[in-house]
């Protein structure tokens, strides 16, 4: 179940619905939301260096924000970080600054959606981003020891998993990722369709999964929780539309959505 990429693991030392899109307009298809306040910024104005100096810095909040100024060069179509020939220097080469966990249908690549580069952070990818103890012990090391400052749960939209999930699919084992997804699935508002063709019921699952996996972070890790609390790490969850390009950072108290019917 556990996938991790680029982990290089070595020893070295809540908001509102925050939306980026191409436009740096309001996305409000699937949950309430407001633009994160950074300015615009892409490859004819910021350098190699100058990503290097944002994402590789002590502040998790100001990392964060290099985060979602790499995601903004990626939908105005300026990215330039990811596919750069330049070096990471051999300094910074034990250090991730971002854990990003990631459902494994997830159809664009991490370094892509927020222009960075392979070895800037650490992917766990899971079915509908589910996590279990391992997953949680790892985010505990690298904030320990690889320099983490940004956690985020980037779920994303037209999960198959969550699908065939809803659409109780029968093999020996998949019980246990329905059982995991009930919660969600019962948490998505009164949809006349329940199954796989309803894209906006399954991306509702996906956004109520992305929240509750947050949650079971802090409940299941105490450290994690105090270095959250006491803002030494952004701890983030997020929903990735894939037609959009867009992602949403999410509220993690307001409800996934309002209740309709489809």
């Amino acid at each position: 179940m556990l996938s991790i990429t680029a982990l290089g693991l070595t020893d070295c030392n809540s908001g509102k619905n925050e939306t980026v899109n191409a436009s740096d307009s309001t996305s409000a298809d699937s949950v309430n939301s407001t633009i994160i306040s950074t300015v615009p910024t892409d490859s004819a104005h910021f350098t190699f260096t100058m990503v290097l100096d944002s994402v590789y810095q002590h502040s998790p909040k100001h990392v964060f924000k290099a985060l979602m100024d790499g995601h903004r060069r990626f939908l105005k179509d300026s990215s330039f970080v990811y596919s750069s020939d330049k070096m990471v220097p051999d300094s910074l080469a034990r250090i991730r600054p971002v854990l990003v966990v990631t459902d494994i249908d997830l159809n664009q690549s991490v370094e892509k959606i927020f222009d960075l580069r392979r070895s800037m952070f650490v992917e766990l990818s899971s079915p509908a981003c589910l996590i279990d103890p391992k997953q949680i012990a790892v985010m505990e090391y690298a904030v320990k020891y690889s320099g983490t400052k940004v956690i985020l749960i980037l779920s994303s939209s037209n999960s198959r998993i969550i699908g065939a999930a809803v659409d109780n699919v029968q093999t020996p084992n998949f019980g246990s990722i329905v059982n995991e997804l009930s919660l969600a699935t019962k948490s998505a508002p009164e949809f006349a369709d329940r199954s796989s063709a309803n894209k906006d019921f399954i991306n509702n699952i996906a956004q109520s999964q992305s929240r509750l996996t947050l949650e079971k972070i802090v409940q299941y890790s105490p450290e994690i929780k105090m270095l959250a609390d006491s803002g030494r790490i952004v701890l983030k969850s997020a929903f990735y539309d894939t037609g959009k390009k867009s992602v949403t950072v999410l509220d993690r108290q307001a409800p996934v959505n309002p209740s309709v019917k489809k």
